[in-house]
């Protein structure tokens, strides 16, 4: 019984904190007096039914019995579904719209605006097979920081904070930059982006072709050096807002094209050891390598008063083999499908479908206070295209010369991911207040009025008023004569 109380106490105090938390950011982007107090009559109207539903969850003497361990994740389960329950009753009104949210893997063309700063925190997680019960998930969360310059330029800090094995994986910034049109609801939207990561790790798991931090990983090649700077990265970002022609097509189509590169190569910095260890009569030969990426992405996002729904299309190629394949298909040839590596002594064949391709679905929930939710699922569209060994034959074995083994990816088959952002700084900007304008406007037209019935209606309400008011007055003229008749006789 007393574990029982002081867990209802906290639950009350935790839900207190939490309204305080969700009605705070409301009270200044809409310019209410933060002296204005007007939480407690929510605060009261809530407190009794959740105070009712405490006292039904008082274990009885006979449930003292029960094990901890059975009871702890009832009471998770409760604490989640009250903070959602709380930060949902912030959204029964008009959402606060941050302008620089893209989805998953797209981003926006759009920047924060000024002088507003969000706080975010994302992540993701998978299995590597369906061993679901032999393997803990990893959760792979960041966290970032992302602050407003001015309103065509914006500036973002951040760090994965666990990677794959349980240590620090990288950190991040970034600088975004866009046209001076940024403030209006523009139909079409360019920004370049550059980006720097650090990596911290020290190792990460691979299916053997990695030299210390850079290698082929589970979701697709990891670059990793011992720089000050490990890479740097280009995205330019283009957005379509549909809206603009048509209330109707509250739709925005995001594309993103990029490339990534690093400034110096553990695996070249490996093979060049190994060329110089070889004997002289029979010395290696290994190229230098090209291990950039062009990650790329296509997404169309459904938007609405307070929740949006996305689907995207994301890649990362190397651009060595995408030129290949580009070049390939130009002049004819058969060859561009694959592209020869060389890591760790052995040399194999990559098929351009055997990098990371993934399609993502998910949603994102948007409050009065300026929270955001993000949430979905990546689904894996990847194949395994592992050229055979030789010795090559033109009809019996089609593979190419010179392979010491063969490659297989081992992407995971699906990903879920999701976000929460939280403005700690924040004046919505005058494009997302046009869009909630064009939004409440759609969902205005899908009430159909009859303007005949309508305007009608009070028309013919006065005449048939005015009309019962004469016959009224024409009673009382009539029986005001009859009594002056009766008295003259």
């Amino acid at each position: 019984m007393k574990n029982a109380r002081v867990r209802g106490r906290w639950y009350m105090e935790t839900m207190e904190r939490l309204i305080a938390i969700a009605s705070g950011v409301g009270r200044r982007a809409s310019g209410v007096n933060a002296e204005a107090e007007r939480l407690p009559t929510f605060s009261k109207r809530a407190q009794a039914p959740l105070q009712a539903f405490f006292n039904a969850r008082r274990p009885t003497p006979d449930a003292k019995r029960c094990a901890a361990t059975e009871i702890r994740p009832v009471y998770t389960a409760i604490r989640i579904f009250m903070a959602l329950l709380i930060f949902a009753s912030t959204s029964w009104s008009q959402a606060l719209r941050s302008r620089q949210d893209g989805l998953s893997a797209s981003i926006s063309s759009s920047t924060a605006g000024y002088g507003n700063m969000h706080l975010a925190i994302y992540g993701r997680t998978f299995l590597w097979d369906n061993a679901a019960a032999q393997k803990v998930p990893p959760v792979l969360p960041h966290v970032e920081l992302n602050y407003g310059l001015t309103d065509f330029l914006d500036v973002t800090a951040g760090i994965n904070a666990v990677t794959y094995v349980l240590q620090p994986g990288y950190l991040y910034a970034k600088a975004k930059l866009t046209t001076p049109d940024n403030k209006s609801l523009r139909f079409l939207g360019f920004s370049e982006t550059v980006e720097i990561h650090k990596v911290m790790m020290d190792y990460f798991p691979s299916n053997g072709f990695r030299v210390k931090t850079e290698g082929f990983g589970p979701e697709g090649f990891v670059l990793g050096n011992k720089q000050t700077i490990t890479t740097w990265k280009f995205m330019t970002a283009a957005d379509l807002e549909l809206i603009r022609i048509s209330s109707w097509l509250p739709f925005k189509l995001y594309g993103n094209l990029g490339w990534e590169g690093e400034f110096a190569s553990l695996i070249n910095q490996d093979n060049a050891e190994r060329v110089k260890a070889s004997p002289r009569g029979n010395k290696l030969k290994i190229p230098q390598q090209d291990f950039s990426t062009i990650p790329m992405s296509l997404g169309l996002e459904l938007k609405t008063f307070t929740t949006d729904f996305f689907a995207e299309l994301e890649a990362q190629p190397f651009t060595a083999q995408l030129m290949k394949k580009i070049r390939a298909d130009l002049y004819g040839r058969d060859d561009g499908d694959y592209k020869r590596f060389y890591v760790v002594g052995k040399a194999f064949d990559v098929h351009i479908r055997e990098t990371p391709l993934y399609v993502n679905a998910g949603a994102k929930l948007k409050y009065k206070n300026g929270l955001e939710l993000q949430g979905g699922m990546s689904w894996l569209l990847s194949v395994d295209r592992g050229s055979s060994l030789g010795p090559c034959d033109a009809e019996t074995n089609g593979c190419h010369e010179g392979a010491t083994d063969g490659y297989s990816p081992f992407f995971p088959q699906w990903k879920v991911f999701w976000l929460v952002r939280y403005p700690l700084w924040f004046s919505q900007p005058s494009s997302e207040l046009y869009r909630s304008f064009l939004l409440r406007r759609y969902q205005d037209k899908r009430k159909l009025v009859n303007l005949d019935e309508t305007l009608g209606k009070p028309a013919a309400d006065a005449e048939q008023l005015d009309a019962a008011e004469r016959k009224r007055r024409l009673e009382e003229r009539r029986k005001e004569a009859d009594g002056k008749a009766v008295d003259l006789n």
